[in-house]
């Protein structure tokens, strides 16, 4: 049985605000590195490339988001949601199963 969550909409605060600007500019700083290395991975590895994450008891909100987003645009599972999230992030072509 999953938990329901409620999230609480507040404004962030001036400390909030500057945290999360520090962390886009850093991602989109390594993004293009991480970029070049996926498509450079890809190439090596023409056939399926197994792709592994593990979440925390304290991130079980981001596992349901996946789900429910696999739910609402008929994804088959977890695994398809990240294909469709790589394919976005890579600007590349993946198929659906």
């Amino acid at each position: 049985m999953t938990q329901q969550f409620r999230r609480i909409h507040r404004e962030a605060t001036p400390e909030e605000r500057e945290r999360h600007q520090e962390i886009r500019q850093e991602v989109e700083q390594e993004l293009p590195e991480l970029k070049q290395w996926a498509r450079d991975a890809a190439t090596r590895n023409r056939e399926r490339v197994a792709v592994g994450t593990v979440f925390t008891d304290r991130e079980t909100a981001v596992v349901e988001a996946i789900d429910q987003y696999a739910a609402e645009h008929s994804l088959a599972d977890r695994g398809a949601v990240v294909r469709e999230a790589l394919a976005h992030l890579l600007g590349i072509e993946i198929p659906r199963h």
